[in-house]
């Protein structure tokens, strides 16, 4: 669409003017040139409004000669679907942070008059440099001149590629679109450092980037936790946080982002802290723009499960970091000797150097997140092959940070500022009793491990300490507990953490067709498929002869695999978690066992030990892929781990029609059949039998469901934690604004 791209053409020179003038003012103060920026932003903002709206229309209509449309929609999506795939794509989320971007712009400008020109020069920089993406990257390019091969010129599609069916969810309405409000207000950081570096009023930026600092933490942690919610309920594979590199490029910029809050209240009242916080602040958007370079350049495509593939922006997004990261730490380098704070020497037990020690371990897991994340680019440069950090190292490392942060958390508040004063601790000495008696009962009820342990303690004195003081506030009707409050939010997510962790137990069982299986104390019935008008089909459930649930678990053209979507079902105490695994037919004597197998997991069968180690896949026989040949390798342990023989059962798949490939297990006797297998979970479904009964199985009697049920005790905890921790980010920001010092 030629208008579409005009705009966006437009919005780019509209945008350098206003920069121009900005700065111009900046160095003349001509009321003239404040007028033409200020104009010129607003033009520029609504030229952005309007381009939303066409590409909005473009979607609810189905301009399917659109690349954007084309690619991310579809007919049969329902009308909030369609809406969500605005920013489904590269190209509808850069669009998303100039709406963002814009409305910022705006109410700095009618906010902030003494801070305008020089800030609004940094922030129209950077929607600038967006919109040039977008010019070359257009949402509005036909489909015939992004792909001649694949389409006629002016022959419109009759339907798009439709939404990813891991996109198809309530979640991805809201979630998208308040992470990249963080994303994008961290601009806001930038431009106010920005801006003190280059008038040298080292004090006066934080009055002012206060607020928007508790956004940015409110805002990025609020889209992280509805992330880590949307993982738990929907994905299937029982947790809600992996150290995915996706989810640390949001992590990463989130806790600098409460290291410079926390940085900014000890320059508020003790005058410290100065150079750090213009970096920290410069920091965050430069993380922000790091992560999405690694998860929108195709760096990543081997090692996460949510950046986009290979892209031709690579060049376009490594020049937009570069140039950020430039002007932004040579800038700090050459302006920074001119700043002058405060030592933090008014004694050990003071808030502020407890508040300072809180900073150092947050940054400390931010740069080893930072690290880890950045680790198969690391990697590849220094070794002969890209590799990823192993999970449980963040684990490992992020325990004992935990360990300190949250006794500084519970401690901070116990201290006065500026006086340096043990004998305060004596007024919490009753709840250091009560949480050490809470420790020893985590440890009589199960846990072992010195860090949960610990971890544990540490929350429980995070909850007594501050609830107490939220309590006493609320009490003399002062309400200004909003950081004291998120910190009760992190003690019960803490809480919430250690305990689905630590007493989370998981067993993979078939549940046979219409009988009750018991499990972990419930009674589970597998009632059958329901297939569904939208291809999204069911597996029906039971609960304890009372409860009627459901999973999803259906076939996906769009990724050419299962996908699943688990059933959760919430009591006080803890949540059962089933995620189907597999569909197993056979027949109603079934004279064969089933063996569940996980790629690397050693199982015992009998006497004899199995470790499935990956499947061979391809298309054989013709050009149109109808004849499909599938072959799994499984090794043949003795009992000491030790590799006896590796066996190859598969089948092959010739049109509808399936053959079974047997293989002898070594010493038994028997023959080994795949019953089922689902490559996304990198599960295996096998049956171990006389070769003559397994081959024969009649494959539409006596169903039976493999699946992977779970307990996750306390869980809600950790969700009631993530509300407490956002209502005290609100209450925190509703009380400044209430004081007028927005």
């Amino acid at each position: 669409m030629i208008f579409g791209i005009t705009l966006t053409a437009l919005t780019f020179t509209i945008l350098i003017l206003s920069i121009v003038s900005y700065y111009l003012y900046h160095l003349r103060k001509e009321e003239l040139m404040l007028k033409i920026a200020r104009n010129g932003f607003y033009t520029a903002s609504g030229l952005i409004v309007v381009q939303a709206a066409i590409l909005m229309y473009g979607i609810l209509n189905h301009y399917f000669e659109w690349i954007y449309v084309f690619s991310y929609s579809s007919r049969d999506l329902s009308t909030y679907y369609l809406v969500s795939t605005f920013w489904a794509g590269q190209e509808g989320t850069f669009l998303l942070w100039l709406l963002f971007g814009s409305a910022y712009g705006i109410f700095i400008i009618h906010s902030r008059k003494d801070d305008e020109p020089l800030v609004m020069s940094f922030m129209s920089l950077v929607q600038a440099f967006i919109v040039l993406i977008l010019v070359k990257k257009s949402p509005f390019a036909y489909v015939w001149d992004v792909n001649p091969v694949g389409f006629q010129a002016g022959v419109v599609p009759v339907d798009g590629n439709g939404l990813n069916p891991l996109l198809q969810d309530p979640w991805m309405v809201i979630h998208p679109p308040i992470l990249f409000s963080g994303y994008s207000s961290t601009m806001i950081l930038f431009s106010f450092a920005m801006a003190a570096l280059v008038r040298k009023q080292h004090d006066e930026w934080i009055k002012s980037v206060y607020p928007f600092t508790l956004f940015v933490a409110m805002a990025l942690g609020t889209g992280i936790i509805l992330g880590g919610y949307w993982a738990y309920t929907t994905l299937g594979w029982g947790g809600y946080w992996g150290w995915d590199p996706v989810e640390n490029s949001s992590f990463v910029p989130w806790l600098v982002s409460l290291a410079l809050f926390h940085g900014i209240l000890i320059q508020r009242r003790q005058g410290g802290m100065k150079r750090m916080n213009l970096f920290l602040a410069i920091a965050a958007f430069v993380l922000v723009l790091y992560g999405s370079f690694l998860t929108r350049s195709g760096v990543l495509t081997d090692f996460s499960v949510h950046s986009f593939g290979e892209s031709e922006l690579s060049v376009y997004l490594v020049a937009f970091l570069f140039l950020f990261t430039g002007i932004g730490f040579i800038t700090y380098a050459f302006r920074v000797q001119g700043v002058k704070g405060n030592n933090l020497n008014t004694g050990f037990f003071t808030r502020e150097l407890f508040i300072a020690f809180g900073m150092m371990f947050i940054l400390l897991l931010a740069v080893f997140t930072f690290i880890g994340t950045s680790w198969p680019l690391i990697s590849g440069l220094l070794l002969d092959k890209a590799n990823a950090i192993d999970v449980n190292a963040y684990n490992t490392i992020g325990g004992p940070i935990a360990i300190f942060l949250g006794l500084l958390i519970a401690l901070a508040p116990v201290f006065s500022w500026k006086r340096d004063n043990f004998e305060k601790i004596k007024s919490v000495s009753i709840h250091f009793v009560i949480s050490i008696f809470a420790t020893g009962l985590m440890f009589w009820g199960g846990i072992r491990d010195l860090i949960p342990l610990l971890i544990s303690g540490a929350a429980v004195l995070i909850l007594l300490v501050n609830g107490e003081i939220v309590y006493r506030m609320i009490r003399q009707k002062t309400y200004a507990f909003g950081g004291y409050l998120a910190h009760v939010g992190i003690g019960l997510m803490l809480i919430g953490i250690i305990t689905s962790s630590v007493y989370d137990v998981s067993n993979k069982i078939t549940l046979p067709l219409h009988q009750d299986t018991s499990i972990m104390g419930y009674n589970i019935r597998y009632n059958g498929k329901q297939n569904s008008p939208d291809g999204k089909d069911r597996v029906l459930l039971t609960i304890n002869q009372s409860r009627e649930t459901y999973a999803k678990f259906y076939w996906s053209e769009y990724n050419r695999s299962y996908m699943v979507a688990p059933s959760v079902v919430n009591t006080f105490l803890e949540d059962l978690y089933i995620s189907p695994i597999q569909i197993i037919e056979g027949n109603d004597e079934r004279m064969s066992d089933v063996v569940n197998l996980k790629k690397k997991e050693i199982v015992q069968y009998g006497n004899t030990k199995l470790r499935f180690v990956d499947y061979d896949m391809g298309n054989h026989g013709n050009n149109m892929g109808t004849e499909m040949k599938i072959v799994a390798n499984i090794e043949v342990l003795d009992s000491y781990d030790n590799v006896v023989s590796v066996i190859h059962p598969g089948l092959k798949m010739v049109g509808q029609n399936r053959e079974d490939i047997l293989a002898e297990l070594p010493g038994t006797g028997q023959s080994v059949k795949i019953d089922g297998l689902s490559v996304e979970d990198q599960m295996i479904v096998i049956s171990v039998g006389n070769a003559t009964e397994i081959k024969n199985v009649s494959q539409k009697s006596n169903e039976m469901l493999a699946v992977e049920v779970s307990r996750k005790p306390l869980i809600n905890v950790l969700w009631m934690g993530t509300i407490v921790l956002v209502m005290g980010f609100v209450t925190t920001i509703y009380n400044r604004t209430k004081r007028q010092k927005l």
